[in-house]
């Protein structure tokens, strides 16, 4: 009897677990208004809300590992910074418990707040001050905030503030409109850095992507302007990822693939996709060609904070630079676990939490939460995110938990939603996909083309038509029987189509096979062609322009004078010895090798009144003289 009473207990703790974990124990996102926290599940339908007691809710923060809300209140009594902790997934109390994290010791304004879950510090912006502070949540009541960064003697004005925890950096927004800045600095305190320092106006929240290294801020630009925008960690590949008008955007939050920020003219909650719309240097004209943001929903109080889950335990553990922070909370978390088990006795009650968390999850007692592995969520590691994520393919998990599905041949996108042969063949067409992958259709009767678009009828009445007016039309051969069938249907076609013959028959029947015999034959005859012009054409050339004649002078000449001639003073001597020397026409000669011309002569230009004997005299022109 009392075993039964045992295994009845284990079961009421297990459906109250159940209870909780579909209830007020799990939720996605949070919103601060004015007068409350509202809490929603990921399809963005409330599922709690608290923190009623308080006037003027602000900044807003989340502690993922121990489940634990961080806010501000600008106008509480005694403090202004909170937490709030949600009943635990096995807790049977519906209590919210909140406690006062700092007291107030002035008029703080803090525009937001940032938890550091390595060192469990908080960090946030006290406008008021123009101060970033720093406490820790394990120091002692006594113990005061300390003063991080102080910019009262700067022109500085702090605003949003994010925190990148696996690298250690804090990143910051300064909203004075004459030198708005987006700043980082290390965790101890050293190496600021001014990483965006242009088009910026009023610069709000900002907060940091670890899955996708990026930051991201929204701006409330001159006039009725906002943009929302992203960067690298260092403040390079600046992109705007949204650009409008009309709105107040005020803080922000992002997820795997969206963003969402609150906007305090429409008292509402946007959403748009991470990707940018547009790089910094885009034309206007592609701005507005952009994907316009959309409502999620509206409120009847101003809204100012936004968080959501961004489960970086499980999708950050394989990270480069986020696995090592990540296995120190892990290791931390567990820590506290085996502590809290030999303090909490009941064996039961520890068996029941060991087997709480299913797909190998990791039960953490502190906070009454598991910790899943890559590819599983939900309360209790449930949930599968492969299941049905691929409509018609196979799903994979990569190492920081997103889907990839492998799609079935002939589907396409994210999730294989879509087929390729989906609308693609008209007028009762049958589609197939072939090798390649790619659609092919198969048409009905009458119809043809890639996408069996063409009306084979429609085509074929047309020609049909003019046949009755000129007998000479020529008609496809394909449209003959429809042709046929359209003129004899009734009296009323048979006026408006003729009937063609088949004429044109004869040209399909005696086809000309071109091979590749013939072809060699013809361009043989056509190169046979050309050359036979060519040489009657080179004949008839040398028929009518015979080549020039020889001229041909033979010159003696003496080198020393005989006895018996005359004597000096009657002629000139004669030479004893003689040679003789054959000149050729010049123009058979090469100028260059023999010349013949009279240098002076040759630069002369000659009329074309001369005759041949001056021609032949200027040809040896005092050569007689240069003879002796």
């Amino acid at each position: 009897m009392w075993k039964y009473f045992q295994m009845l207990l284990l079961l009421m703790v297990l459906l109250a677990h159940c209870h909780h974990a579909m209830g007020d124990g799990i939720w996605d996102y949070a919103v601060t208004a004015k007068t409350k926290i509202i809490f929603y599940d990921e399809h963005w339908r409330e599922v709690t809300s608290s923190a009623h007691q308080f006037d003027y809710l602000s900044a807003i923060a989340f502690d993922e590992t121990e489940e634990i809300v961080y806010f501000a209140d600008r106008l509480h009594n005694n403090g202004s910074i909170f937490s709030l902790k949600l009943p635990r997934g096995g807790s049977t109390d519906d209590t919210h418990i909140i406690e006062t994290i700092v007291h107030r010791t002035q008029n703080e304004t803090i525009s937001s707040i940032a938890y550091d879950p390595l060192d469990r510090n908080v960090y946030w912006v006290d406008q008021r001050s123009k101060k970033i502070y720093i406490a820790s949540i394990g120091r002692k009541e006594t113990e005061s905030p300390k003063v991080f960064m102080d910019f009262a003697k700067e022109e500085t004005l702090p605003d949003g503030i994010g925190i990148d925890f696996c690298r250690r950096k804090l990143y910051w927004t300064n909203s004075n409109f004459t030198n708005a800045t987006i700043e980082r600095i290390d965790l101890s305190g050293h190496n600021r850095k001014v990483i965006v320092s242009t088009d910026l106006y009023l610069p709000h929240g900002i907060v940091v992507d670890q899955l996708s290294d990026r930051i991201y801020w929204v701006v409330d630009q001159q006039g009725a302007h906002f943009t929302v925008e992203s960067a690298n960690l260092d403040g390079t590949d600046r992109r705007i990822v949204v650009k409008g008008i009309n709105s107040t955007p005020f803080n922000l939050a992002v997820t795997k693939d969206l963003i969402y920020w609150t906007d305090q003219r429409h008292n509402a909650v946007f959403t748009h996709t991470k990707v940018a719309s547009e790089k910094k240097n885009q034309t206007e004209e592609g701005a507005k060609e952009a994907t316009n943001p959309h409502i999620i929903f509206k409120l009847q109080e101003k809204p100012s904070g936004i968080i959501g889950r961004s489960r970086y335990m499980t999708t950050l553990k394989q990270d480069d630079h986020c696995s090592g922070v990540v296995n120190k909370i892990k290791r931390r978390l567990l820590d506290s676990n085996i502590v809290s088990s030999i303090n909490n006795n009941p064996s039961n009650m520890t068996l029941l939490h060991r087997d709480y968390c299913l797909n190998d999850g990791e039960y953490i007692a502190q906070s009454g939460i598991c910790i899943c592995k890559v590819g599983y969520v939900g309360a209790r590691c449930e949930t599968n995110e492969c299941h049905n994520y691929c409509m018609h393919g196979t799903c994979t998990m990569s190492s920081t938990g997103q889907q990839k599905c492998s799609c079935q041949h002939g589907f396409y996108g994210k999730r294989c939603q879509s087929s390729k042969c989906s609308g693609y063949c008209l007028n009762e067409g049958e589609c197939k996909i072939d090798n390649n992958g790619d659609p092919m259709c198969e048409c009905a009767d009458n119809f043809s083309g890639q996408r069996c678009d063409q009306n084979s009828t429609e085509i074929c009445s047309l020609f049909c038509r003019i046949l009755k007016y000129d007998s000479d039309t020529y008609v496809p051969f394909g449209c003959h029987d429809i042709c046929e069938e359209l003129a004899s249907a009734n009296e009323e076609t048979a006026r408006l189509y003729a009937i063609p013959t088949y004429k044109h028959l004869e040209v399909c029947k005696d086809q000309v096979t071109w091979t590749n015999t013939i072809i060699i034959a013809l361009v043989a005859g056509v190169v046979s062609c050309l050359c036979l012009v060519l040489l009657i054409v080179h004949g008839v050339r040398r028929f009518y322009k015979p080549a020039r004649p020889r001229i041909k002078k033979t010159f003696v000449v003496r080198r020393q004078p005989a006895a018996s001639s005359d004597t000096p003073l009657t002629n000139r001597p004669i030479a004893t010895e003689q040679c003789e020397i054959t000149i050729e026409n010049c123009c058979n000669m090469n100028y260059c090798d023999t010349p013949c011309f009279d240098p002076k002569m040759v630069q002369q230009t000659l009329s074309r009144d001369n005759n041949a004997k001056e021609d032949k005299k200027i040809l040896i022109h005092n050569m007689e003289d240069d003879l002796y």
